[in-house]
């Protein structure tokens, strides 16, 4: 069997704006968008703000860290998770990352097509699908921009990030309502845990990326640049209420009405530029996963078109009768209650001064998997959802591992 740590790295030399680019095109942006709007639903216009600029704060720590777990050995997250979870563990990993950007893949060409199809102005034609055309096309595009793996993701995400931010301004500048509302509700952190929920299961994710970094001080800059752009855009955005739904979608109807040629056109270029970005960034994370389950033979170059193909065909066939919400949902779970676990480790790990053994490995196995699984069980509506899932994973996950580490240190006492 092939060990997953013996890959070679492309690049090894990304400098800090390399780094951050590749984040800020591909994964950040958007969700920091929708959650902005929703934190500002639940609070005033000065506690949104606050939120924000504390919910970011507490990433760059968080992100710190996480980053931290690989740089000693370039290690990508399913690496770090082999480490903390065992073989077994890393399997399932893998088997999560190839499942989360199955998900992702599908929701996000879903949403793009659609706002694509009616911001886009083309000859009507009842006889031509014209969401599934726009989709399939997003879905070749990323294909081919993803062939060679991070070095045109590297690449496109340099091009890209200075357009997505142009775009990103125009369409501030050109809302057809600037109301942010709220106005006589209370400074409060209300939303703060929605700003984390959305952006751990990104977090478990960075080392994959940042092991390309050139140095460790050039990673904490990245991470800088990364949280500070973050905190501007997630203020801008608690204006976007107009155009922007809960669910990630664009308002079509109410950009279409402002008859605003600069807003439509930012819109078209920002939404096709973010998805073409996230589908390459989200093949290059589940590529991880692949070289672990896959054999040698469809490992490299042609893993990223394998992957690729092999995403836009399931979305071809897929795409009208499967509702992948329960897929995302359990993998947002997955992936956050990873990222908790991998921090929970991190520190056990520092406080014992030793690697993990084999009892810790399934320990922290049986707390991710135990809170994953209660946190779908939540979602179906088996088990009650009073308590945000977020605390109920990080409950389980302290628990369980709160357990390892006082039986290690009676075995060690003893």
């Amino acid at each position: 069997m092939r060990d997953p740590y013996a890959h070679v790295l492309s690049e090894t030399g990304q400098s800090a704006w390399q780094l951050a680019v590749i984040q800020l095109s591909s994964w950040t942006t958007v969700p920091i968008i929708a959650t902005s709007i929703l934190i500002l639903q639940k609070n005033s216009f000065l506690g949104a703000v606050l939120t924000i600029v504390v919910g970011n704060a507490l990433l760059w720590f968080i992100r710190l860290a996480i980053v931290a777990m690989g740089a000693d050995g370039r290690k990508s997250t399913l690496d770090i998770a082999r480490d903390y979870m065992g073989q077994v563990g890393g399997y399932f990993i893998a088997g999560l990352l190839l499942i989360s950007t199955l998900a992702w893949f599908i929701v996000q060409t879903n949403a793009a097509g659609g706002a694509l199809t009616q911001l886009v102005s083309l000859g009507y034609n009842p006889e031509i699908d014209r969401f599934t055309q726009m989709s399939v096309f997003l879905g070749i595009v990323s294909t081919f921009l993803c062939m060679e793996g991070v070095v045109l993701l590297r690449r496109l995400s340099v091009v890209a990030f200075p357009l997505l931010l142009v775009c990103f301004f125009a369409i501030v500048f050109t809302l057809p309502n600037r109301s942010v509302g709220q106005s006589g509700m209370p400074l409060s952190l209300t939303g703060l845990s929605l700003v984390l929920a959305t952006n751990l299961g990104i977090t478990a994710d960075l080392p994959t990326f940042f092991r390309h970094s050139e140095s460790w001080s050039t990673s904490v800059k990245a991470l800088t640049v990364i949280q500070l752009v973050n905190i501007g855009v997630g203020i801008c955005s608690l204006y976007f209420g107009s155009i922007v739904t809960q669910n990630f979608g664009i308002e079509t109807e109410a950009v279409l009405s402002t008859g605003s040629e600069v807003l439509r056109t930012s819109l078209v270029l920002f939404v096709f530029f973010s998805v073409i970005c996230t589908n390459v960034a989200n093949v290059y994370s589940a590529s991880v996963g692949w070289e672990m389950v896959a054999p040698q033979a469809l490992v490299g170059r042609k893993e990223y078109l394998i992957l690729g193909l092999g995403l836009t065909t399931i979305f071809i066939l897929v795409s009208d009768v499967f509702s992948p919400e329960l897929l995302l949902h359990i993998a947002d779970y997955s992936l956050v209650n990873l990222c908790l676990v991998l921090i929970l480790g991190f520190l056990m790990r520092k406080s014992m001064r030793s690697a993990p053994g084999k009892f810790e490995q399934w320990c922290y196995f049986s707390a991710w998997l135990t809170a994953t699984a209660t946190n779908a069980l939540q979602f179906l509506g088996v088990l009650t959802d009073t308590i945000d899932p977020l605390s109920v994973g990080m409950s389980i996950i302290l628990g369980i591992s709160g357990f390892s580490f006082a039986i290690r240190r009676m075995l060690q006492e003893g």
